[in-house]
């Protein structure tokens, strides 16, 4: 796969991450301050899902690609829970309303983006060491 493509994975990865981030800051300020337990998670989300966006720009990308991804599929997961009877920690979310598509979406591109980004890293690794290999064997 070309540097481009592996790239732009990445990239589309850590914007995919902070529109999760920003989903969720959004909607403390709205009104999830005011939900305990529920609340500090979505404060959380948001910083660390910043966090992770940048690190997505640097040479520790492929670690910031897993924790992209284990943030999102969490925050995935925690929406699923918290449409249900019981709700997460004493929360339900009622209906869809569209900060809450918004976030699937945008949850789902990151975990698709950053698996595939992690997967061109997987692939072109043992190419990486063979080439390290050749110039051992050069100089």
């Amino acid at each position: 796969m070309s540097p481009a493509t592996v790239n732009a994975l990445r990239y589309l990865g850590a914007v995919a991450t902070l529109v999760v981030g920003a989903v969720h800051l959004q909607q403390y300020a709205d009104f999830i301050s005011d939900v305990p337990t529920i609340g500090v998670l979505f404060v959380l989300n948001g910083l660390g899902a910043g966090v992770l966006a940048i690190l997505l720009a640097t040479r520790r990308a492929p670690l910031a690609a897993v924790g992209a991804i284990v943030l999102s599929a969490g925050a995935l997961v925690s929406v699923l829970v918290s449409m249900t009877d019981g709700g997460l920690f004493d929360y339900t979310e009622p209906t869809f309303r569209a900060a809450v598509v918004i976030a699937i979406a945008a949850e789902a591109a990151a975990v698709v983006l950053l698996l595939a980004y992690l997967a061109t890293q997987r692939a072109e690794a043992p190419q990486r060491l063979d080439w390290t290999e050749r110039q051992r064997a050069v100089g």
